[in-house]
């Protein structure tokens, strides 16, 4: 036979083949009766489709292969028996396609893609179930089946889809049932935290410091209680530390951080400052955000870790509520949930705050109104106070909490109320712990690196220098702090001639030290009519230092027009003067610094808080006539005797124990005229 005809006689064999291998499957269908079609659309059944996609390489290389042995390539390369499809009982049949990969296929050759998608078709007539089941096993190859639609095939349902199986078996079978984050915890929290405010921010990099060889006392007692606070018969979870303004409670904060992250037990820091270039260190918007990041970096948390990531996720909008639903959300919340506590091995133990007195109110929206209500800064300083209680008192949370600050009065109050004083315990920086020692020790160290680099001599500057700025600085660290960077800025001979002489001319070498004043003192709750009024009652009670240091019941008759008057006025500075509570009448008001008498006498320093030398001389006069009028304080005593204790060193004030002629001169003529009115009897 010519070329051309047995070329046409192999294409007619090869489609009568065809023909009749289809012409099989069909009566092998139809013989298996209805029970082999889809369940009927009353049946309100919807089976579940599986799609199987090969790829056109692996199309190609099946071809070659039996059909009846099924292999599928895993993403190794390596082929894996399938077993029969189950049979019998069940309603429908699994069909798969036959496809088979090479073990030894080329580097370059797609492994075979397999996608299970679990889909519903909708329901058919159980009369058309045979031939659409047939017309998709007749159904040919597709060309390229990674971009093509997938061949839905029916499956039968059932609570497995390998129920009935026989020799089936899987290997390296990977099932990921992990919440996918569509951030990072980092990229939820950055916008939300203050980076400046961790104790070892590149913010902070020149922030005060302990020496080495100074407040070790009180740094051993801080550290004890963070490691073995549990081991007490009543453990406390919180530390307040308190003290006069520039007292070193910042720097011992720093320094306890520091040799607590060495040790593995800080678990998160927060040092606030009114000073900062970062307004979110001055505020509480960022506090508890702050914490909760820098809690979940430590390795040990990893559970902790989990659990904020998914509260954040799920709660995008916790950094707009109130500290108290951002603490149970970001803190309580995640640590409620970690199950394997492992009794806290390898956890972190303290969390060290700062600086608490200089958060500075932030405004808040009515919800109602949509107006915004100005809060003071006690205001938010308590909500920080209310939920580090609520922590303390929570079984769920781990950590003990270092917090130090002035001891302003809202702060002062909130401690000392009762549900406080169950979980809290004070430390106050004064005489305690020697802190003249420590400063002379620091001067002494300074001064011998200032004569190492400048070349001075070892005689300089002398005891006596030292001395001299002991005894200025009052046991506060603020003062030899500023009188070092002082010295360090300059010719240091020159520049400590400066502090020991105080004529600094233009310059001012206690600028940082006046700049702390300043802010203080500007908090004062002074009257509108009078804005120097709390600047004249400290000069009163620093001119009364050397006649017995009268009590404060003593000044509280003298200056008040209204009882209560001295506390509400000098609370927002009681860093700088101790007020004792109204019910205490034998504890005195003492000013914390000797150098703030020298602030408050300095024009130059001092600044618009000055109050000149007469303005003062008549203030005084003024409050010795309301007395001599009312034969008493202007708020009555309550007892004759208390009378008896407030005149005794009312007539020892200076005014009274001279000639009387300051006091006359610097009386208004009105004055004068109710001084000679008045009834000189009863005196």
């Amino acid at each position: 036979m010519p070329w051309p005809f047995r070329r046409l006689s192999r294409k007619v064999k090869s489609l009568l083949r065809s023909r009749s291998g289809r012409a099989a499957a069909v009566n092998e269908l139809e013989a298996a009766g209805p029970s082999s079609a889809p369940p009927s659309a009353t049946a309100g059944q919807l089976p579940p489709v599986v799609d199987i996609t090969p790829s056109r390489s692996m199309l190609d290389r099946n071809r070659a292969k039996d059909s009846g042995g099924t292999r599928v390539a895993g993403r190794s390369g390596a082929s894996q028996a399938l077993a029969n499809p189950p049979t019998g009982s069940s309603s429908e049949r699994l069909s798969v396609g036959a496809f088979a990969t090479s073990g030894t296929h080329s580097q370059s050759a797609r492994p075979t893609e397999i996608a299970l998608i679990a889909s519903y078709r909708q329901p058919v007539h159980e009369s058309a179930a045979a031939s659409n089941t047939a017309q998709l096993l007749l159904t040919p190859p597709l060309k390229d089946t990674l971009s093509a639609s997938p061949l839905p095939i029916p499956l039968a349902p059932s609570a497995s889809y390998f129920s009935n199986s026989r020799d089936f078996t899987v290997s390296q079978l990977n099932v990921n049932n992990g919440f996918s984050h569509s951030k990072t915890l980092f990229e939820y929290l950055s916008p939300h935290i203050s980076h400046g405010a961790v104790h070892d921010s590149s913010e902070r990099c020149d922030a005060p410091a302990c020496h080495e060889e100074t407040r070790v006392a009180i740094r051993d007692d801080i550290v004890g209680w963070i490691r073995h606070g549990d081991e007490n018969g009543e453990p406390k979870k919180i530390m307040w530390l308190s003290g006069p303004a520039g007292a070193g409670k910042t720097a011992i904060a720093g320094s306890v951080a520091e040799t607590c992250k060495q040790e593995g037990i800080l678990a998160a820091s927060f040092f606030f400052s009114s000073f900062s270039p970062s307004a979110d260190r001055r505020s509480k918007r960022g506090f508890i955000a702050t914490l909760a990041y820098h809690i979940s970096q430590n390795e040990a948390l990893h559970q902790f870790k989990e659990h904020l990531h998914t509260a954040v996720e799920r709660h995008p909008d916790i950094f707009y509520r109130n500290l108290k639903e951002q603490t149970e959300r970001l803190l309580l919340g995640p640590f409620r949930l970690i199950r394997d506590r492992g009794e806290g091995m390898g956890w972190p133990k303290v969390i060290i705050i700062d600086g608490l007195d200089e958060v500075v109110a932030t405004e808040h929206e009515d919800t109602t109104t949509r107006q915004h209500t100005p809060w003071t800064s006690e205001d938010d300083q308590l909500e920080i106070l209310d939920v580090l209680l609520a922590l303390s008192q929570s079984p769920t949370f781990p950590f003990r909490v270092l917090v130090a600050s002035r001891p302003e009065r809202v702060i002062s109050d909130f401690f000392a109320s009762d549900s406080a004083q169950i979980t809290t315990t004070s430390i106050f920086l004064d005489s305690k712990y020697n802190p003249d020692a420590d400063i002379k020790l620091f001067l002494e160290a300074k001064f011998s690196n200032i004569r190492r680099r400048a070349g001075i001599s070892v005689a300089w500057p002398g005891q006596g220098a030292v001395d001299h700025i002991v005894d200025m600085s009052s046991g506060q660290f603020i003062v030899p702090a500023t009188v070092i960077r002082w010295v360090e800025s300059g010719v240091p001979q020159r520049q400590l001639d400066d502090v020991l002489k105080l004529n600094a001319k233009n310059k001012n070498p206690f600028a940082s030290l006046d700049a702390l004043y300043h802010h203080i003192l500007q908090r004062a709750h002074n009257p509108t009519d009078d804005p120097h009024l709390v600047v004249k009652w400290l000069l009163s009670i620093n001119s009364a230092a050397g006649m017995g240091t009268p009590c404060a019941m003593f000044w509280r008759g003298f200056l008040e027009d209204e009882e209560g008057e001295l506390s509400y006025r000098l609370a927002p500075i009681t860093s700088l003067v101790s007020v004792p509570p109204p019910n205490d009448t034998s504890s005195p008001m003492t000013i914390y610094h000797k150098s703030l008498a020298d602030f408050l006498s300095s024009p130059t320093r001092c600044g618009e808080l000055y109050v000149k030398k007469p303005v003062y001389t008549s203030f005084i006069s003024e409050r010795i006539l309301v007395v001599l009028k009312n034969k008493g304080p202007v708020v009555p005593l309550p007892s004759a005797m208390d009378l008896a204790n407030f005149l005794e060193p009312f007539f020892n004030l200076d005014l009274l124990c001279g000639d009387h002629l300051e006091l006359l001169t610097s009386l208004s003529n009105d004055s004068k005229a109710e001084l000679s009115s008045c009834d000189s009897t009863p005196w």
